[in-house]
C-alpha cells in the first residue's frame, strides 16, 4: 500500500470525510447554536430539510425561527433566497444565532453569505466538511476548500464565528 494508501485508510479509521462525522459534526455544531439561544432565536441558512432527517430536525428545533434554503420546502417559518446573492430580509441582530451546516463550501461568493449572516446574528455557527476530508475534496458541488489556516483565519477575523469541522 502506498503513501496515499496509508493515509486514506488512516483518515477513514478516524471517521474523517464520513457521512458520520459530518453528521456528528452538525450534531456538535448546532449543540452549541443552541447554547448561545437567549431568546430571539436561531435563523437555519441553507436549511436545507429535504436533504436528511437530521437536517429536517434542526430545521424543526423550537429555537429556529426562520429557515432559509434555495430549494422550497413546506417547514414553518421557510424562506426561499439565495444567500450566495440576496440580501437577509431581517435586521441587524436579530437573532442570537445563524447556524450555517455543510453550506458555504458550496457557494462561489462565501463571503457575502458569512457577511449576512454575522449582520442578522449575535453569533455565527458554521459546520464545514473536515479539511482533510477527501469526500469534501472531491465532492463535485463544492466550489470552495476551507483549510484549517482558512477556518482558524475567520475565527480570528470575527470573534461571534465558531466553526466545526
Amino acid at each position: 500500500m502506498g503513501k496515499l494508501g496509508i493515509l486514506v485508510a488512516v483518515l477513514a479509521g478516524l471517521g474523517v470525510g464520513s457521512v458520520a462525522h459530518d453528521q456528528g459534526n452538525k450534531r456538535e455544531a448546532f449543540a452549541y447554536a443552541r447554547q448561545l439561544h437567549t431568546g430571539k432565536g436561531i435563523i437555519n441558512l441553507g436549511a436545507g430539510p429535504h436533504r436528511t432527517l437530521l437536517a429536517k430536525d434542526i430545521a424543526s428545533a423550537p429555537e429556529v425561527v426562520a429557515n432559509i434554503d434555495i430549494v422550497p420546502d413546506g417547514l414553518p417559518n421557510f424562506i426561499v433566497l439565495n444567500i450566495e446573492t440576496e440580501i437577509l430580509p431581517f435586521a441587524d441582530k436579530q437573532f442570537d444565532c445563524a447556524f450555517m451546516s455543510h453550506v458555504l463550501e458550496h457557494l462561489h461568493d462565501w463571503e457575502f453569505a458569512l457577511y449576512e449572516a454575522i449582520r442578522v446574528a449575535d453569533h455565527v455557527v458554521i459546520a464545514l466538511p473536515h479539511p482533510l476530508s477527501l469526500t469534501g475534496l472531491l465532492h463535485p458541488e463544492h466550489k470552495q476548500h476551507f483549510t484549517v489556516r482558512d477556518i482558524r483565519g475567520i475565527e480570528l477575523t470575527f470573534p461571534d464565528v465558531k466553526i466545526f469541522y
